[in-house]
């Protein structure tokens, strides 16, 4: 019986070990009604964020798949694609894959900023746009996806601002560069890397926010624990992972894709995020 009741706690214990620390690919999918929206109108958006070079298959044909897969109108990259401690190339490989699935946006994380000239690590700019994607800095632009008319902006990484010391601040820059979009007229998307900057988010004229940084809190307990340290928010973060309903604005946190034995991922699997925006 002790035999048993041994093999028994080991299974688990092997059970538990691997749900924990499984890596492989999810979807998370968040639905987000809009009054701007009529009843027959909808928009798929696939949020990745934080993938930090990771890589999944070959010249990341895996991720590819799934992101093809989710059929989506839009693909927003909010930042930490690459990771200054990695080749680039698993980025690269990324974008130049999803070219022509759907139109991608992108904004710098802090992970794409460096002290060179152009404060651009690996002309990571340059190179996203050779493969057809829309880099905004500081800036808002108009597009039509599905017959709905939209505002996209994005958000250079405040880290950028930091580096030039430039006088004033991010939050008046951003202000200012987003002080002529239309709060009533379209659905007004954002992209900003830094998932702890509500407050800044709360004053733009934006309904939907799409961020990163966090990585899900690296450690999760299901149903207790949310997630237990994330970057700029320190133990126990409020914004770690999911969907944060604010008076003026819907906030939606990938948890990305970042991996690795130093810092391990528990109960927080790599994340694609796919959020359907449609009328009520």
């Amino acid at each position: 019986m002790k035999k048993h009741k041994s093999t028994f706690v080991f299974v688990a214990l092997g059970i538990l070990l691997f749900t924990a620390t499984y890596n492989g690919l999810t979807v998370q999918t968040y639905d987000v009604p809009s009054e701007k929206l009529s009843a027959d109108e909808s928009l798929r958006i696939v949020l990745l964020s934080d993938l930090h070079s990771a890589s999944y298959g070959y010249k990341q044909s895996i991720l590819i798949d799934r992101v093809r897969a989710q059929k989506p109108d839009l693909i927003a990259l909010p930042g930490d694609l690459l990771d200054r401690y990695r080749s680039p190339d698993p980025a690269f490989e990324l974008v130049e894959g999803l070219a022509g699935i759907a139109p991608m946006y992108f904004v710098t994380g802090n992970h794409e900023i460096d002290h060179s000239d152009d404060y651009i690590r690996h002309d990571a700019k340059n190179v996203f746009r050779s493969h057809g994607v829309t880099v905004l800095e500081n800036e808002w632009e108009p597009i039509t996806i599905n017959g709905i008319e939209l505002v996209i902006g994005g958000l250079e990484d405040p880290l950028r601002t930091y580096n030039e010391n430039i006088y004033g601040s991010w939050e008046t820059d951003v202000s200012t560069a987003m002080q002529d979009v239309d709060p009533n007229e379209t659905f007004n998307l954002l992209l900003s890397h830094r998932a702890e900057e509500v407050d800044t988010y709360a004053d733009l004229p934006f309904d939907l926010v799409l961020s990163g940084h966090a990585h899900g809190g690296q450690v999760r307990i299901p149903y207790l624990l949310n997630g237990l340290f994330a970057p700029d928010q320190g133990f126990f973060p409020k914004y770690a992972g999911g969907l944060y309903e604010h008076e003026t604005f819907t906030h939606i946190v990938g948890r990305g894709f970042n991996y690795s034995f130093n810092v391990p991922r528990i109960f927080n699997p790599p994340e694609i995020v796919v959020i359907d925006v449609h009328g009520k």
